[in-house]
């Protein structure tokens, strides 16, 4: 188990716009337009498109593969639906919850110990 508040890693925030450390938290892991991967070594962040977000079906399991790829260990998000939870469980990516703010109050958030870990699925797949 990593240390919340812990240095040095890679944490993804589900992001609703492409506005840096400004963009607003998305409360929804596999639809979310942008993941913002901050590397918490450098102060650096990417925001990446979500290709899944409107994909007719497993677009949690394919946004879990997209922040896998890109060494993410942390993910902040409001709700994780069940398949998708089993792919980032089975990456060793740790699940917190945060279902508003900023990625930078995420960010903040996750490195200060307030949020809660995410130990079962809380969201419900669209069909």
């Amino acid at each position: 188990m990593k240390k919340q508040g812990a240095d040095f890693m890679k944490i993804a925030i589900t992001a609703e716009n492409n506005n840096g450390y400004e963009s607003e938290v998305n409360a929804h892991f596999g639809r979310a337009p942008y993941f913002a991967i901050v590397d918490t070594k450098t102060d650096k962040i990417d925001l990446i498109k979500n290709g899944a977000a409107n994909a007719s079906g497993g677009a949690g399991v394919s946004a879990a593969q997209l922040i896998a790829d890109r060494g993410v260990e942390v993910l902040i998000s409001g709700s994780v639906g069940p398949k998708a939870y089993t792919a980032l469980n089975s990456g060793n990516i740790e699940m917190y919850i945060i279902n508003h703010g900023t990625v930078r109050e995420a960010v903040d958030n996750f490195q200060k110990g307030n949020l809660s870990q995410l130990t079962s699925p809380n969201g419900t797949p669209r069909k």
